[in-house]
């Protein structure tokens, strides 16, 4: 296995889901710049909510600054840095690793997966 125990240990703290991983590569591929939501939805791909939960579990992780409705790649520690550097070129290698080592992360995985069929009313 090519993840090291700290980085597996990352993984599992920080990235919630394969998206949240493409978007924090993504800020980090673009790190000289801050993106609004609705240009993250466009570059990415992604809905609203999909947007704002990574920013939200990327925020969390201390991977990203905020300032207003802007958001940026800014890690909170050297370390920080670091693993996500680590964890890029990884997932550039060997992208199956990453993404067991992502979906294997402690969790009430039934309850994720209930909570993708809720209803909502708007």
């Amino acid at each position: 296995m090519i993840i090291d125990e700290d980085l597996h240990s990352f993984i599992q703290s920080s990235i919630k889901s394969v998206w949240m991983l493409e978007m924090l590569l993504y800020l980090r591929r673009n790190s000289h710049r801050s993106w609004g939501p609705d240009e993250l939805v466009r570059e990415l791909r992604g809905s609203e909510s999909v947007v704002s939960q990574g920013a939200t579990g990327l925020l969390e992780a201390g991977l990203i600054a905020v300032d207003g409705d802007r958001l940026q790649y800014a890690p909170s520690a050297p370390l920080l840095d670091l693993l996500a550097a680590k964890l890029e070129t990884i997932y550039a290698q060997k992208p199956s690793s990453v993404i067991r080592a992502i979906h294997s992360a402690p969790g009430d995985k039934l309850q994720t997966f209930s909570d993708a069929f809720k209803l909502r009313r708007d």
